[in-house]
């Protein structure tokens, strides 16, 4: 199948937005573009130190748009920004990241309290709007989309923060990361944040992303190759803290599951209680702390093992019918790997060389 790219290349509007297009980068010897769940995406391309098009890119305002071109039509894949640049004798590597990753240099209050609130309309909102209207905000072009509120384990209790959350300079990317970990350590649904890569670019905070496609991913079949991380080094089945006593005193909080420990040894370790609580039906702060202890264990005896598929040429084409978020069926069997079952697409990355367009995807397990 025959591909192209092509990067689109605009000049700042005046707020830092992506304006008027003044060109378009047809030359990139390699280009590579990636986009992932909830973290910042990146493009790269190798240009020749004379193309005459590098006078264009002025680091941190200039804005591009990565176009793949294919006969089933063209794609808008990656939107984003001009931020830096590796030079040598008789090439240059421009590298952009897309505008989520603005969130992270986007810092968050100083001593903000947001005493049970519900994460989504009464922390992650204004903390967005802050974001979006600060004086010279780069993210004032970004448009306000959806933002809910995710729910708890019986699907209905909406999450919010515990009774003394609060802020201590904290960049926005790590904040709405964090806040969607607390919704997904509370439920099975795909909690998640992002700013679209078409145009107009808009934020949005989803308590359930994703759709069930009628993909599938089998070794020697749709799929070429694979890295696989299993995660065991991670393997945990016994975890203490220290918290407070129903007194008031410092207690030890234990949490163990017999059965695994029964089968793998007792893996033991220790860790801090977050603020960042979200339990459901639990009255007291003791309560809390002992349904957080036993959610932590829960996440770290049950893996999300990271598995990097990459595809046949002309299997899928990148965002037509799928997107990050959806689940598909995985089948792969190879030796010491034995995998079978629902993932979820959690990025995408493609590299285009004269040699052709690879494109991978990254897959984890639904959260359970």
């Amino acid at each position: 199948m025959s591909v192209e790219y092509v990067i689109e290349v605009f000049a700042s509007d005046g707020s830092f937005g992506p304006g008027t297009k003044i060109g378009e980068l047809w030359g990139a010897r390699n280009l590579g573009w990636a986009a992932y769940d909830r973290r910042p995406g990146k493009a790269f391309a190798t240009l020749s130190q004379l193309d005459p098009l590098l006078s264009l890119m002025t680091a941190l305002t200039t804005h591009v748009k990565v176009w793949r071109i294919a006969p089933s039509g063209n794609v808008n894949v990656f939107s984003g920004a001009f931020i830096d640049y590796d030079a040598a004798g008789d090439d240059v590597i421009l590298e952009f990241y897309d505008y989520l990753a603005l969130l992270s240099t986007s810092r968050s209050g100083f001593k903000t309290m947001y005493p049970t609130k519900a994460v989504g309309t009464e922390i992650v909102s204004p903390e967005w709007a802050l974001a979006k209207n600060a004086t010279y905000s780069p993210l004032a072009f970004v448009t306000t989309g959806t933002i809910e509120d995710p729910v708890g384990t019986n699907g209905s209790t909406v999450i919010k923060s515990s009774a003394q959350f609060g802020l201590m300079d904290q960049t926005r990317l790590q904040l709405f990361f964090d806040i969607s970990e607390m919704g997904r350590a509370n439920t099975t649904y795909q909690v998640t944040f992002g700013i679209s890569r078409t145009s107009p670019h808009t934020f949005t905070f989803l308590k359930n992303a994703g759709t069930a496609r009628d993909i599938g991913l089998v070794l020697n079949g749709t799929v070429s190759d694979y890295r696989y991380l299993p995660r065991w080094k991670a393997y945990r089945n016994d975890l203490a803290t220290v918290g407070l006593s129903s007194a008031g005193g410092p207690a030890e909080i234990r949490k163990t599951d017999e059965t695994e420990a029964a089968a793998k040894g007792r893996r033991q370790d220790v860790f801090t209680i977050s603020t960042l609580l979200g339990i459901s039906g639990a009255a007291t702060e003791a309560d809390q702390q002992v349904a957080v202890t036993a959610r932590a264990l829960r996440t770290a005896a049950t893996l999300q093992p990271t598995l990097l598929v990459q595809l046949m040429d002309g299997y899928i084409e990148p965002f037509t019918g799928w997107d990050i978020g959806d689940t598909v069926q995985v089948e792969v069997s190879n030796g010491i790997d034995a995998i079978s079952g629902v993932r979820r697409i959690v990025g995408v990355q493609a590299l285009f060389t004269e040699a052709g367009e690879a494109l991978s995807l990254i897959t984890e397990p639904v959260l359970t």
